[in-house]
């Protein structure tokens, strides 16, 4: 159980931590406000895009990193990771919901949930692949 929530906890924060950076650059980039999140801030359509997309690879490498964390009971980490993302979700909507379009502020947790499955998915197909090969 211990082992889950490490795992949860670490691809949140590694989550957390490179779409922080890729803000900040943007930010600095930009010559805005320092924006931890969002699209608010940024001046054009491929930007937006590019960040909105990051969602999805941020999803998958936090993912994949709970799901190699937590080794024997992956999919209890991996519930309970799409469980956070999904209130998460629900509280940026609350307080970023005047800031923010109301469409990045769903497709953003909708992408980041389908990466972390995807993950998931992918470190399933690996073992079952290393088990049948017999590694």
């Amino acid at each position: 159980m211990l082992r889950s929530m490490m795992a949860i906890a670490a691809g949140y924060i590694s989550m957390l931590v490179i779409n922080s950076l890729i803000h900040v650059i943007t930010s600095v980039y930009f010559k805005t406000g320092l924006s931890l999140t969002g699209i608010s801030h940024l001046s054009s359509m491929p930007w937006i895009a590019g960040i909105t997309g990051l969602q999805l690879l941020l999803g998958l490498f936090g993912g994949l990193l709970a799901t190699t964390i937590a080794q024997s009971k992956q999919h209890i980490a991996i519930l309970g990771f799409v469980l956070l993302m999904v209130i998460i979700g629900l509280f940026n909507y609350t307080a970023l919901s005047t800031q923010e379009p109301l469409w990045y502020l769903i497709t953003a947790p909708a992408l980041r949930i389908t990466g972390i499955l995807a993950g998931y998915r992918l470190i399933q197909l690996q073992n079952k692949s290393n088990t049948a090969n017999g590694v």
